[in-house]
Protein backbone atom coordinates (compact mmCIF):
# COMPACT_ATOMS: atom_id res chain seq x y z
CA UNK A 1 0.00 0.00 0.00
CA UNK A 2 0.76 3.59 -0.76
CA UNK A 3 2.28 4.62 2.74
CA UNK A 4 3.44 1.73 4.13
CA UNK A 5 7.14 1.68 4.90
CA UNK A 6 9.30 -1.29 3.04
CA UNK A 7 11.44 -3.51 5.60
CA UNK A 8 15.37 -2.46 5.33
CA UNK A 9 17.37 -5.09 3.39
CA UNK A 10 20.67 -5.46 5.09
CA UNK A 11 23.66 -6.38 2.98
CA UNK A 12 25.51 -9.71 2.95
CA UNK A 13 28.94 -9.61 3.74
CA UNK A 14 30.95 -12.16 2.02
CA UNK A 15 32.69 -14.97 3.87
CA UNK A 16 36.29 -14.29 4.13
CA UNK A 17 38.87 -16.41 1.60
CA UNK A 18 40.40 -19.61 3.85
CA UNK A 19 44.26 -18.41 5.26
CA UNK A 20 46.74 -20.82 3.80
CA UNK A 21 48.40 -23.55 6.09
CA UNK A 22 51.30 -22.46 7.56
CA UNK A 23 54.49 -24.52 6.30
CA UNK A 24 55.75 -27.40 8.35
CA UNK A 25 59.21 -26.69 8.90
CA UNK A 26 61.82 -29.47 10.03
CA UNK A 27 63.05 -28.63 13.71
CA UNK A 28 65.88 -26.89 14.14
CA UNK A 29 67.98 -29.26 16.49
CA UNK A 30 67.78 -32.99 15.29
CA UNK A 31 65.76 -35.07 18.38
CA UNK A 32 67.88 -37.84 19.63
CA UNK A 33 66.57 -41.49 18.50
CA UNK A 34 64.34 -43.56 20.80
CA UNK A 35 66.24 -46.42 22.40
CA UNK A 36 67.01 -49.01 20.16
CA UNK A 37 66.25 -47.46 17.09
CA UNK A 38 69.29 -46.92 14.68
CA UNK A 39 73.15 -47.02 15.86
CA UNK A 40 74.08 -44.86 19.01
CA UNK A 41 77.78 -43.08 19.18
CA UNK A 42 79.65 -45.41 21.20
CA UNK A 43 80.57 -44.61 24.92
CA UNK A 44 84.73 -45.73 24.52
CA UNK A 45 86.85 -46.31 21.45
CA UNK A 46 87.31 -49.99 20.87
CA UNK A 47 90.46 -51.71 22.41
CA UNK A 48 91.75 -52.36 18.98
CA UNK A 49 91.92 -49.10 17.65
CA UNK A 50 95.20 -48.85 17.38
CA UNK A 51 95.50 -52.22 14.87
CA UNK A 52 92.56 -50.56 13.28
CA UNK A 53 94.58 -47.03 12.87
CA UNK A 54 97.69 -48.83 11.26
CA UNK A 55 98.08 -49.20 7.72
CA UNK A 56 97.80 -52.40 5.49
CA UNK A 57 99.81 -55.22 7.44
CA UNK A 58 102.79 -56.04 5.75
CA UNK A 59 102.66 -52.60 3.82
CA UNK A 60 104.51 -49.24 4.63
CA UNK A 61 105.44 -45.71 2.75
CA UNK A 62 109.16 -44.53 2.52
CA UNK A 63 110.66 -41.11 1.74
CA UNK A 64 113.79 -40.73 -0.01
CA UNK A 65 115.76 -38.12 2.33
CA UNK A 66 115.04 -35.15 -0.27
CA UNK A 67 111.34 -35.62 -0.11
CA UNK A 68 111.07 -36.28 -3.68
CA UNK A 69 110.43 -39.61 -3.91
CA UNK A 70 107.80 -41.59 -2.33
CA UNK A 71 107.52 -45.78 -2.36
CA UNK A 72 104.15 -47.77 -1.10
CA UNK A 73 104.58 -51.30 -1.12
CA UNK A 74 104.84 -54.77 0.34
CA UNK A 75 107.67 -54.57 3.60
CA UNK A 76 108.93 -58.27 2.36
CA UNK A 77 108.01 -58.92 -1.06
CA UNK A 78 108.09 -62.70 -2.22
CA UNK A 79 108.88 -64.15 -5.47
CA UNK A 80 105.96 -65.35 -8.13
CA UNK A 81 107.57 -68.70 -8.64
CA UNK A 82 106.05 -71.36 -11.06
CA UNK A 83 106.85 -74.21 -12.97
CA UNK A 84 108.59 -72.32 -15.66
CA UNK A 85 111.54 -70.34 -14.87
CA UNK A 86 110.46 -66.78 -15.45
CA UNK A 87 112.21 -65.11 -12.21
CA UNK A 88 115.79 -65.37 -14.12
CA UNK A 89 117.66 -62.23 -13.94
CA UNK A 90 114.78 -60.31 -11.66
CA UNK A 91 115.29 -58.83 -8.16
CA UNK A 92 113.20 -57.78 -5.05
CA UNK A 93 112.27 -54.49 -4.27
CA UNK A 94 110.91 -53.09 -1.25
CA UNK A 95 110.01 -49.47 -0.40
CA UNK A 96 112.90 -48.48 1.46
CA UNK A 97 114.93 -49.40 -1.58
CA UNK A 98 113.06 -48.69 -4.40
CA UNK A 99 113.62 -44.40 -2.85
CA UNK A 100 117.41 -45.21 -2.36
CA UNK A 101 117.54 -46.65 -6.30
CA UNK A 102 115.40 -43.65 -7.55
CA UNK A 103 118.09 -40.88 -5.67
CA UNK A 104 120.91 -42.78 -6.84
CA UNK A 105 120.11 -42.90 -10.64
CA UNK A 106 118.72 -39.15 -10.30
CA UNK A 107 122.23 -37.91 -9.36
CA UNK A 108 124.39 -40.15 -11.43
CA UNK A 109 122.39 -39.13 -14.19
CA UNK A 110 122.84 -35.63 -13.77
CA UNK A 111 126.55 -36.19 -13.29
CA UNK A 112 126.93 -37.87 -16.32
CA UNK A 113 125.55 -34.69 -18.35
CA UNK A 114 127.04 -32.18 -16.18
CA UNK A 115 124.61 -30.64 -13.86
CA UNK A 116 124.76 -30.33 -9.70
CA UNK A 117 122.03 -32.11 -7.85
CA UNK A 118 118.88 -29.90 -7.66
CA UNK A 119 115.60 -30.61 -6.45
CA UNK A 120 112.69 -31.66 -8.77
CA UNK A 121 109.14 -32.98 -9.39
CA UNK A 122 107.30 -35.89 -7.31
CA UNK A 123 107.71 -39.15 -8.22
CA UNK A 124 105.45 -41.76 -6.36
CA UNK A 125 105.90 -45.47 -7.12
CA UNK A 126 103.37 -48.07 -5.75
CA UNK A 127 104.89 -51.59 -5.77
CA UNK A 128 102.30 -54.33 -6.96
CA UNK A 129 103.11 -57.76 -5.94
CA UNK A 130 100.89 -59.15 -8.23
CA UNK A 131 102.00 -57.62 -11.02
CA UNK A 132 103.97 -59.87 -13.61
CA UNK A 133 108.16 -59.09 -14.23
CA UNK A 134 107.41 -58.44 -17.72
CA UNK A 135 104.48 -56.03 -17.87
CA UNK A 136 105.00 -52.45 -18.98
CA UNK A 137 105.86 -49.91 -17.03
CA UNK A 138 103.97 -47.08 -17.87
CA UNK A 139 105.12 -43.00 -16.56
CA UNK A 140 101.77 -41.27 -15.74
CA UNK A 141 102.39 -37.61 -15.84
CA UNK A 142 100.27 -35.02 -14.02
CA UNK A 143 100.35 -31.32 -14.83
CA UNK A 144 99.57 -28.55 -11.64
CA UNK A 145 99.12 -25.10 -11.31
CA UNK A 146 102.76 -25.16 -9.94
CA UNK A 147 104.52 -28.26 -12.36
CA UNK A 148 104.40 -31.59 -12.56
CA UNK A 149 104.01 -34.76 -10.39
CA UNK A 150 105.08 -38.36 -11.85
CA UNK A 151 103.13 -41.68 -10.94
CA UNK A 152 104.90 -45.27 -11.38
CA UNK A 153 103.58 -48.54 -10.75
CA UNK A 154 106.42 -51.37 -10.49
CA UNK A 155 106.33 -55.24 -9.79
CA UNK A 156 107.56 -56.36 -6.62
CA UNK A 157 109.52 -59.06 -8.47
CA UNK A 158 111.51 -56.94 -11.30
CA UNK A 159 114.24 -56.71 -13.86
CA UNK A 160 117.10 -54.19 -12.54
CA UNK A 161 117.85 -52.47 -15.57
CA UNK A 162 113.96 -52.55 -16.22
CA UNK A 163 113.80 -50.39 -13.25
CA UNK A 164 116.43 -48.39 -13.72
CA UNK A 165 115.27 -47.68 -17.43
CA UNK A 166 111.75 -46.45 -15.40
CA UNK A 167 113.49 -44.09 -13.21
CA UNK A 168 115.90 -42.48 -16.57
CA UNK A 169 112.83 -41.79 -18.10
CA UNK A 170 111.01 -39.69 -15.22
CA UNK A 171 114.22 -37.91 -14.51
CA UNK A 172 114.55 -37.19 -17.86
CA UNK A 173 110.87 -35.85 -18.12
CA UNK A 174 111.51 -33.97 -15.06
CA UNK A 175 114.30 -32.07 -16.62
CA UNK A 176 112.33 -31.46 -19.91
CA UNK A 177 109.26 -29.92 -18.07
CA UNK A 178 110.30 -26.85 -16.81
CA UNK A 179 107.87 -24.89 -17.61
CA UNK A 180 104.11 -25.56 -18.21
CA UNK A 181 103.08 -27.38 -21.39
CA UNK A 182 99.91 -27.90 -23.33
CA UNK A 183 100.94 -31.21 -24.40
CA UNK A 184 102.61 -34.41 -23.19
CA UNK A 185 106.71 -34.44 -23.46
CA UNK A 186 108.21 -37.41 -25.40
CA UNK A 187 111.45 -39.05 -25.00
CA UNK A 188 113.14 -40.86 -27.55
CA UNK A 189 113.61 -43.88 -26.51
CA UNK A 190 117.08 -44.83 -27.65
CA UNK A 191 118.10 -41.53 -24.83
CA UNK A 192 116.09 -43.43 -22.67
CA UNK A 193 117.84 -46.93 -22.94
CA UNK A 194 120.95 -45.53 -24.23
CA UNK A 195 121.48 -43.52 -21.00
CA UNK A 196 120.34 -46.63 -18.99
CA UNK A 197 122.66 -48.01 -20.15
CA UNK A 198 125.18 -45.69 -19.90
CA UNK A 199 124.80 -45.65 -16.58
CA UNK A 200 125.13 -49.39 -15.51
CA UNK A 201 128.14 -49.38 -17.34
CA UNK A 202 129.60 -47.25 -15.19
CA UNK A 203 132.33 -49.13 -12.94
CA UNK A 204 132.15 -48.84 -9.08
CA UNK A 205 128.70 -47.30 -8.97
CA UNK A 206 125.97 -49.35 -7.32
CA UNK A 207 122.27 -48.17 -8.94
CA UNK A 208 120.03 -50.97 -7.58
CA UNK A 209 119.69 -52.13 -4.36
CA UNK A 210 117.27 -55.67 -3.75
CA UNK A 211 115.37 -55.97 -0.65
CA UNK A 212 116.43 -59.16 1.59
CA UNK A 213 114.41 -61.73 0.85
CA UNK A 214 113.88 -63.65 4.45
CA UNK A 215 111.04 -62.54 6.56
CA UNK A 216 111.14 -61.61 9.91
CA UNK A 217 115.31 -61.92 10.25
CA UNK A 218 117.73 -59.75 9.70
CA UNK A 219 119.63 -60.42 6.69
CA UNK A 220 122.85 -58.59 4.60
CA UNK A 221 121.11 -56.11 1.82
CA UNK A 222 122.34 -57.24 -1.24
CA UNK A 223 123.33 -55.34 -4.18
CA UNK A 224 122.33 -55.35 -7.92
CA UNK A 225 125.28 -54.20 -10.38
CA UNK A 226 126.92 -55.04 -13.65
CA UNK A 227 130.64 -55.81 -13.69
CA UNK A 228 132.21 -54.03 -16.37
CA UNK A 229 135.81 -53.14 -16.82
CA UNK A 230 137.41 -50.21 -15.42
CA UNK A 231 138.98 -48.79 -18.56
CA UNK A 232 136.27 -50.21 -21.22
CA UNK A 233 132.56 -49.47 -20.00
CA UNK A 234 131.55 -50.68 -24.27
CA UNK A 235 133.09 -53.80 -23.73
CA UNK A 236 129.40 -55.36 -23.95
CA UNK A 237 128.55 -53.11 -27.12
CA UNK A 238 131.45 -54.15 -28.57
CA UNK A 239 131.40 -58.00 -28.07
CA UNK A 240 127.62 -57.88 -29.44
CA UNK A 241 127.60 -55.78 -32.12
CA UNK A 242 131.17 -57.92 -33.26
CA UNK A 243 128.80 -60.77 -34.31
CA UNK A 244 125.05 -58.88 -34.61
CA UNK A 245 124.71 -56.51 -37.49
CA UNK A 246 124.28 -52.59 -36.16
CA UNK A 247 120.85 -51.15 -36.35
CA UNK A 248 121.03 -48.12 -39.21
CA UNK A 249 120.46 -44.67 -37.26
CA UNK A 250 116.91 -44.81 -39.25
CA UNK A 251 116.21 -47.89 -36.97
CA UNK A 252 117.52 -46.53 -33.84
CA UNK A 253 115.21 -43.59 -34.21
CA UNK A 254 112.29 -44.70 -35.22
CA UNK A 255 111.96 -48.64 -34.43
CA UNK A 256 109.57 -50.97 -35.81
CA UNK A 257 107.48 -53.56 -32.82
CA UNK A 258 110.16 -56.46 -34.91
CA UNK A 259 113.18 -53.98 -33.49
CA UNK A 260 111.95 -54.23 -29.64
CA UNK A 261 111.63 -58.09 -29.16
CA UNK A 262 114.02 -61.41 -28.58
CA UNK A 263 117.29 -60.68 -30.00
CA UNK A 264 117.06 -57.63 -31.71
CA UNK A 265 115.85 -56.07 -28.20
CA UNK A 266 119.40 -56.42 -27.44
CA UNK A 267 120.87 -54.98 -30.23
CA UNK A 268 118.90 -52.19 -29.75
CA UNK A 269 120.67 -51.87 -26.40
CA UNK A 270 124.03 -52.08 -27.36
CA UNK A 271 123.39 -49.22 -30.46
CA UNK A 272 121.44 -47.27 -28.08
CA UNK A 273 124.29 -47.08 -25.84
CA UNK A 274 127.09 -46.43 -28.13
CA UNK A 275 124.86 -43.78 -29.95
CA UNK A 276 124.96 -42.05 -26.63
CA UNK A 277 128.33 -42.74 -25.88
CA UNK A 278 129.28 -41.08 -28.89
CA UNK A 279 127.32 -38.00 -28.49
CA UNK A 280 128.34 -37.52 -25.00
CA UNK A 281 132.19 -37.66 -26.34
CA UNK A 282 131.58 -34.90 -28.88
CA UNK A 283 132.47 -31.27 -28.13
CA UNK A 284 130.46 -30.21 -25.24
CA UNK A 285 128.49 -33.31 -25.65
CA UNK A 286 127.09 -33.52 -21.79
CA UNK A 287 125.96 -29.05 -22.66
CA UNK A 288 124.54 -30.20 -25.78
CA UNK A 289 122.39 -32.61 -24.35
CA UNK A 290 120.80 -31.08 -21.60
CA UNK A 291 119.96 -28.29 -24.31
CA UNK A 292 118.17 -30.85 -26.41
CA UNK A 293 116.29 -32.38 -23.37
CA UNK A 294 115.34 -29.27 -22.69
CA UNK A 295 114.16 -28.53 -26.13
CA UNK A 296 111.71 -31.09 -26.50
CA UNK A 297 108.72 -30.09 -25.11
CA UNK A 298 108.90 -26.85 -27.97
CA UNK A 299 108.69 -28.96 -30.84
CA UNK A 300 106.26 -31.66 -32.20
CA UNK A 301 109.66 -34.17 -33.11
CA UNK A 302 112.64 -35.13 -31.76
CA UNK A 303 114.31 -34.72 -34.34
CA UNK A 304 113.92 -31.15 -34.93
CA UNK A 305 115.63 -30.29 -31.50
CA UNK A 306 118.22 -32.88 -32.39
CA UNK A 307 119.22 -30.44 -35.32
CA UNK A 308 118.69 -27.29 -33.18
CA UNK A 309 121.35 -28.19 -30.88
CA UNK A 310 123.97 -29.76 -33.55
CA UNK A 311 123.06 -27.70 -36.24
CA UNK A 312 126.96 -26.83 -36.25
CA UNK A 313 128.02 -30.90 -37.05
CA UNK A 314 125.29 -32.20 -38.79
CA UNK A 315 122.96 -29.89 -41.24
CA UNK A 316 120.73 -32.50 -41.76
CA UNK A 317 119.36 -36.30 -40.52
CA UNK A 318 121.19 -37.04 -43.60
CA UNK A 319 124.64 -36.17 -42.45
CA UNK A 320 123.60 -38.04 -39.02
CA UNK A 321 123.33 -41.24 -41.02
CA UNK A 322 126.45 -40.80 -42.69
CA UNK A 323 128.14 -40.31 -39.26
CA UNK A 324 126.55 -42.98 -37.37
CA UNK A 325 127.91 -45.26 -40.57
CA UNK A 326 131.50 -44.31 -39.86
CA UNK A 327 130.88 -44.87 -36.19
CA UNK A 328 130.07 -48.25 -36.73
CA UNK A 329 133.01 -49.30 -39.35
CA UNK A 330 135.41 -47.49 -36.64
CA UNK A 331 134.20 -49.04 -33.49
CA UNK A 332 133.25 -52.55 -34.73
CA UNK A 333 134.95 -52.78 -38.57
CA UNK A 334 131.53 -53.53 -39.96
CA UNK A 335 130.61 -52.26 -43.35
CA UNK A 336 127.75 -49.81 -43.12
CA UNK A 337 127.48 -49.24 -47.03
CA UNK A 338 127.43 -52.53 -48.29
CA UNK A 339 124.88 -53.37 -50.38
CA UNK A 340 121.98 -55.59 -49.03
CA UNK A 341 121.21 -58.68 -50.99
CA UNK A 342 118.00 -58.76 -52.90
CA UNK A 343 115.79 -60.61 -50.51
CA UNK A 344 117.19 -59.03 -47.58
CA UNK A 345 116.58 -55.17 -49.12
CA UNK A 346 112.93 -55.86 -50.64
CA UNK A 347 112.19 -56.93 -46.94
CA UNK A 348 113.79 -53.49 -45.70
CA UNK A 349 111.69 -51.90 -48.14
CA UNK A 350 108.55 -53.31 -46.97
CA UNK A 351 109.92 -52.39 -42.99
CA UNK A 352 110.34 -48.67 -44.79
CA UNK A 353 106.97 -48.12 -45.53
CA UNK A 354 105.18 -49.21 -42.26
CA UNK A 355 105.33 -46.98 -39.69
CA UNK A 356 105.10 -48.06 -35.75
CA UNK A 357 101.63 -46.61 -34.10
CA UNK A 358 99.19 -47.67 -30.90
CA UNK A 359 95.83 -48.60 -31.10
CA UNK A 360 92.99 -48.82 -28.76
CA UNK A 361 89.96 -50.90 -29.59
CA UNK A 362 87.67 -49.53 -26.80
CA UNK A 363 88.94 -46.27 -24.93
CA UNK A 364 89.14 -48.56 -21.50
CA UNK A 365 91.60 -50.83 -23.09
CA UNK A 366 95.36 -50.55 -23.12
CA UNK A 367 97.02 -49.40 -26.16
CA UNK A 368 98.19 -52.24 -28.81
CA UNK A 369 101.24 -51.97 -30.58
CA UNK A 370 100.76 -51.91 -34.18
CA UNK A 371 102.39 -51.30 -38.01
CA UNK A 372 100.27 -48.70 -40.37
CA UNK A 373 100.43 -48.32 -43.89
CA UNK A 374 101.67 -44.87 -45.76
CA UNK A 375 98.13 -45.37 -46.73
CA UNK A 376 96.79 -44.90 -43.89
CA UNK A 377 98.51 -42.13 -42.35
CA UNK A 378 97.19 -40.06 -45.17
CA UNK A 379 93.75 -41.08 -45.11
CA UNK A 380 93.72 -40.46 -41.40
CA UNK A 381 96.14 -38.72 -39.66
CA UNK A 382 96.18 -34.96 -39.26
CA UNK A 383 98.65 -33.29 -41.92
CA UNK A 384 100.62 -31.72 -38.96
CA UNK A 385 101.72 -34.88 -38.17
CA UNK A 386 101.42 -36.65 -41.92
CA UNK A 387 103.90 -33.62 -42.42
CA UNK A 388 106.93 -34.51 -40.02
CA UNK A 389 106.05 -38.49 -40.47
CA UNK A 390 106.24 -38.52 -44.52
CA UNK A 391 109.41 -35.66 -44.18
CA UNK A 392 111.18 -38.25 -42.55
CA UNK A 393 110.39 -40.81 -44.72
CA UNK A 394 111.49 -39.08 -47.43
CA UNK A 395 115.21 -38.80 -45.87
CA UNK A 396 115.38 -42.69 -45.30
CA UNK A 397 114.09 -43.36 -48.76
CA UNK A 398 117.27 -41.21 -50.00
CA UNK A 399 119.54 -42.46 -47.22
CA UNK A 400 118.41 -46.78 -48.06
CA UNK A 401 120.09 -45.77 -51.76
CA UNK A 402 123.44 -45.90 -50.53
CA UNK A 403 122.93 -50.13 -49.66
CA UNK A 404 120.01 -50.81 -51.78
CA UNK A 405 120.64 -52.71 -54.65
CA UNK A 406 120.37 -51.25 -58.76
CA UNK A 407 117.08 -53.09 -59.10
CA UNK A 408 115.10 -51.55 -56.47
CA UNK A 409 116.52 -48.18 -56.94
CA UNK A 410 113.63 -47.05 -59.78
CA UNK A 411 110.97 -48.34 -56.68
CA UNK A 412 112.89 -45.82 -54.22
CA UNK A 413 113.20 -43.12 -56.59
CA UNK A 414 109.16 -43.75 -57.21
CA UNK A 415 108.25 -43.98 -53.55
CA UNK A 416 110.28 -40.76 -52.77
CA UNK A 417 108.69 -38.85 -55.59
CA UNK A 418 105.16 -39.92 -54.81
CA UNK A 419 105.33 -38.74 -51.42
CA UNK A 420 107.09 -35.08 -52.26
CA UNK A 421 104.72 -34.42 -54.63
CA UNK A 422 101.89 -35.46 -51.88
CA UNK A 423 103.11 -33.34 -49.38
CA UNK A 424 103.96 -30.09 -51.70
CA UNK A 425 100.15 -30.14 -53.11
CA UNK A 426 98.86 -30.78 -49.75
CA UNK A 427 100.59 -27.46 -47.77
CA UNK A 428 99.67 -25.53 -51.08
CA UNK A 429 95.76 -26.36 -50.53
CA UNK A 430 96.16 -26.02 -46.20
CA UNK A 431 98.03 -22.65 -47.01
CA UNK A 432 95.44 -21.63 -49.83
CA UNK A 433 93.28 -17.85 -49.42
CA UNK A 434 90.89 -17.85 -51.66
CA UNK A 435 90.09 -14.27 -53.41
CA UNK A 436 86.88 -13.11 -54.89
CA UNK A 437 85.75 -15.92 -57.80
CA UNK A 438 88.30 -18.80 -56.48
CA UNK A 439 87.46 -21.96 -55.29
CA UNK A 440 89.32 -23.70 -52.59
CA UNK A 441 90.76 -26.98 -54.65
CA UNK A 442 89.55 -29.99 -52.89
CA UNK A 443 91.25 -32.69 -51.08
CA UNK A 444 89.96 -36.11 -51.48
CA UNK A 445 91.16 -36.45 -54.86
CA UNK A 446 94.35 -35.59 -54.24
CA UNK A 447 94.04 -38.11 -51.51
CA UNK A 448 92.36 -40.84 -53.89
CA UNK A 449 95.69 -40.27 -56.35
CA UNK A 450 97.94 -40.65 -54.30
CA UNK A 451 96.88 -43.73 -52.47
CA UNK A 452 96.06 -44.77 -55.90
CA UNK A 453 99.59 -44.45 -56.84
CA UNK A 454 100.83 -45.79 -53.44
CA UNK A 455 98.96 -48.66 -54.13
CA UNK A 456 100.22 -49.51 -57.41
CA UNK A 457 103.96 -49.37 -56.59
CA UNK A 458 102.89 -52.07 -53.57
CA UNK A 459 101.68 -54.39 -56.13
CA UNK A 460 104.72 -53.87 -58.03
CA UNK A 461 107.27 -54.16 -55.68
CA UNK A 462 105.48 -57.76 -54.33
CA UNK A 463 105.96 -59.23 -57.33
CA UNK A 464 108.89 -58.16 -57.26
CA UNK A 465 110.30 -59.61 -54.36
CA UNK A 466 112.25 -63.54 -55.14
CA UNK A 467 111.29 -66.61 -54.08
CA UNK A 468 113.27 -67.90 -50.68
CA UNK A 469 115.19 -70.70 -51.83
CA UNK A 470 113.79 -73.69 -50.50
CA UNK A 471 115.65 -76.11 -48.05
CA UNK A 472 114.14 -79.31 -48.75
CA UNK A 473 116.46 -82.09 -50.14
CA UNK A 474 115.92 -83.58 -53.95
CA UNK A 475 113.76 -86.95 -54.08
CA UNK A 476 116.01 -89.66 -53.45
CA UNK A 477 116.10 -92.46 -57.07
CA UNK A 478 116.42 -95.97 -56.15
CA UNK A 479 117.66 -97.92 -59.15
CA UNK A 480 114.95 -100.27 -60.31
CA UNK A 481 116.15 -104.53 -60.37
Amino acid sequence: MVGESQPSVKPVNPEPAPKPPKPVLPPRTVQPKPPGQGATAPKRLPADINRLLKPRAGYKTARSLSGQFMAYGPISPKRRGGILDSNAGTILIAPDHVVVTAERVRNALFRRVGLPPMPGSRLMMRLNPIMLPRATVPVVTDRHINGYTYELTLPSEIESDKLVRALVQVTLLDLANQKPQLRDTEIPLWMTVGFTQVLLAQPDLVLVIESPRTEGRSVPTEFARKDIRQHDSLVGVRARLRVRRAFDFSEIAMPSPAHLRGENWRDFQACSHLLVDRLLAVRAGGVRLQNMIRKLPDNMNWQTSFLKVYGDLFSDMLEVEKWWAVTIVQFTGQNQYQNWTLLEAVEKFENLLKLPAEVRLNDADSPLEAEVTLQQVIRGWDFAVQKQTLKQKINQLLIARVKMPRQLLPFLNEYGHILEKYVTTRQRIESFKPRRGQVRPRLAPVVDEVVRQLDSVDRRLVLFKPEPRSSQPAAATFPQN
